[in-house]
């Protein structure tokens, strides 16, 4: 009888184990992929911030050449 308790509670202490070492690797691993996450957000943002300067940009000069195109008609009417 006190074999058979002994071997549960070895065989409980054996599952807890393992449990904290999954614990603890799913652990590490989830802060491992919140910061490659935190990376690639940082990385989105500042890809968006060039893009909207870059068609800001477009959009000013398609802006000053349209301008420039219909003035130049005004001047080419009679």
């Amino acid at each position: 009888m006190l074999k058979q308790h002994q071997l549960k509670l070895v065989f409980s202490l054996i599952i807890i184990a393992v449990l904290l070492i999954m614990y603890n690797y799913n652990h590490n691993e989830t802060l491992v992929l919140e910061k490659k996450l935190a990376r690639i957000n940082k990385e989105l943002h500042l890809k968006q911030v060039t893009f909207e300067r870059r068609q800001k940009t477009y959009n000013e000069k398609a802006k000053q050449q349209r301008a420039e195109i219909e003035r130049m008609r005004n001047q080419l009417k009679p």
